[in-house]
């Protein structure tokens, strides 16, 4: 019996979009799940056309192995994979009938854009990072999250009673009640909940004050990738700002990067948009997501997101980068091992910090690959079957020939 409901579904029931055969599907048409519009703004950024490069067939070497990239995007089931390079596209290709303007869940790159969200409004309303989500959210009184600081709900280093899974959704699990309130289920038992009649959680912000720090855990010693960290500042940047997420992210992101086309937000159980990982686009607009983070938070001759903020989000302390340390994810021994990986600050996943080098990333392949000292944006998005991205060697391998494929530019 879950603590949260008055009945547990069974796993087998919650198959649906994520099932092999309609996963690819699924990813390019999100907007099958409740939805609401980021309408773009009235003037397009061009993105102009440079000398094109034979990038499918660069070769790198993995393992003592030379892996050509065209076969490691077909490896990992790539939709579309787009390089931008001085301001210009050097490649643009796009694999099994998605187009240029087709939309495609971002998944968990949504997380920076998130970050960025919160960096304006933490300059426009002087937010107070060492402060409790609390101060701002008192729903949150009680709760675990009363017990951090924004600084670390932004680093994912709270310690929470949750795990990161997204196989093995075991019924009453902390995790499998979190998933059913994003609304990635067709849970009928949860639309039905009538908030007058019970305090069961119907959404996510519902659920979170039920968060509990896990047994041993230590606030601020250890990153642990956990998505409802980030759900916590996307209502904060709601209710600091007075204005509705949807209509903040558009007014002060998505219309202001002069976006081609309306951006799509999916919404959990109580309509919230999904700030963990429902954000959906064409490749081309999420390209200029990733120019804008290149170019410090400036885009054309638009700030954005504030320079000092942008600067920030790169600037891993030394506790930083020793919670990074003690994570799964530097630790080579783990299946989850990321090659590379130095430690995460503020939603985005930094590499190596001398070439600016960093990535917002979301399952089943989807990437904004930020490149400095090469003035580089690589957009990826993907749809293979199995959702996390680090026990998929195919992965692995796609995200070794990006960065190759950057040296080499």
């Amino acid at each position: 019996m879950s603590k949260f409901s008055r009945q547990t579904p069974q796993t087998a029931s919650f198959v649906g979009w994520r099932a092999p055969d309609n996963i690819r599907w699924a990813l390019r048409n999100f907007s099958i799940l409740p939805s609401v519009m980021i309408p773009r703004g009235e003037t397009i950024y061009q993105l102009p056309k440079g000398t094109t490069q034979d990038i499918d067939n660069f070769t790198y070497e993995l393992n003592g192995k030379p892996v050509r990239l065209g076969d490691a995007m077909a490896a990992d089931s790539l939709d579309g994979y787009l390089v931008v390079q001085n301001n210009e596209i050097i490649y643009e290709s796009y694999f099994d009938n998605f187009r240029p303007h087709d939309h495609h869940l971002w998944a968990s790159m949504t997380k920076s854009l998130i970050s960025t969200a919160y960096g304006i409004a933490a300059q426009e309303h002087g937010l107070d990072e060492s402060a409790s989500p609390a101060k701002y959210l008192p729903e949150l009184e009680g709760s675990v999250f009363a017990e951090v600081s924004i600084r670390e709900t932004l680093n994912m280093v709270t310690a929470l009673n949750y795990t990161e899974e997204y196989e093995d959704m075991t019924p009453g699990s902390v995790h499998l009640e979190y998933f059913r309130r994003l609304g990635f289920f067709a849970d009928f038992e949860l639309l039905a909940i009538d908030p007058m009649q019970t305090d069961t959680p119907r959404g996510v912000r519902d659920m979170l004050p039920k968060f509990t720090r896990a047994e041993g855990g230590v606030a601020g010693a250890e990153y642990e990738y956990q998505s409802p960290n980030v759900d916590v500042i996307g209502w904060l940047i709601e209710r600091v700002t007075g204005q509705p997420l949807k209509d903040y992210v558009r007014d002060k992101i998505w219309a202001p990067l002069g976006t081609e086309h309306d951006g799509v937000f999916t919404t959990d159980v109580a309509f919230a948009p999904i700030s963990t990982g429902g954000f959906n686009s064409t490749l081309r607009d999420a390209a200029r997501f990733g120019l804008m983070a290149l170019g410090h938070g400036k885009l054309g001759d638009t700030q954005i997101a504030p320079a000092d903020w942008m600067a920030d989000t790169y600037a891993l302390t030394k506790a930083d980068l020793a919670a990074g340390q003690a994570g799964i994810n530097t630790n080579p021994a783990h299946p989850k091992y990321i090659p590379g990986f130095t430690g995460y600050r503020s939603f985005w996943w930094n590499f190596d910090a001398a070439q600016g080098e960093r990535l917002a990333m979301g399952v089943h392949g989807q990437v904004i690959y930020v490149h400095q000292a090469k003035n580089l944006v690589i957009a990826t998005f993907a749809s293979p079957d199995q959702t996390a991205n680090m026990l998929r060697q195919s992965f692995k391998q796609m995200l070794a020939g990006t960065r190759a494929l950057a040296a080499s530019l």
